[in-house]
């Protein structure tokens, strides 16, 4: 039997607690914004932590680009994706549908992947941990853990 998750919704804080956990600490993800996308509108709010903002860019429909600085110009999966030569890191953009295809992916892989998904999507749970949420990212920016 083939079973299939469907994410229905994630929320700000779901959002929040991924790319907190994916990025503080990390050697070689990065999140930035457009600021196009958010400059002199609702989307940016002084008292917002960068999470937040991110959370609010991609819950309006907007994406954000994840930085993979140990890519060396290669690049893995198929989001759309440019090499910035500024930072020297490969340059992924992700949206909402994304981030949700990724972390139904995880769960469906099973094993440690799921294990990292469930921890994230447990209200009551605090156990989501550097290696997991990078991990996931992965997993949602190249569509599997190239990095271990």
């Amino acid at each position: 039997m083939k079973t299939k998750t469907i994410i229905t919704e994630i929320t700000r804080e779901d959002l929040v607690n991924l790319f907190s956990t994916a990025t503080y600490g990390s050697s070689y993800f990065e999140v930035v914004k457009k600021k196009k996308d958010y400059y002199g509108t609702e989307l940016e709010d002084e008292n917002d932590c960068r999470e937040d903002t991110w959370s609010k860019i991609l819950l309006s429909g907007k994406a954000v680009y994840v930085l993979d600085y140990y890519s060396e110009e290669e690049a893995y999966g198929n989001l759309p994706h440019e090499w910035d030569e500024r930072r020297e890191a490969m340059k992924y953009t992700v949206t909402l549908e994304d981030i949700k295809n990724g972390l139904e992916k995880a769960l469906d892989n099973g094993g440690w992947d799921e294990k990292c998904a469930r921890d994230l999507i447990d209200d009551n749970s605090y156990n989501l941990d550097l290696p997991e949420a990078e991990n996931l990212l992965q997993i949602i920016t190249f569509g599997e853990a190239i990095y271990g």
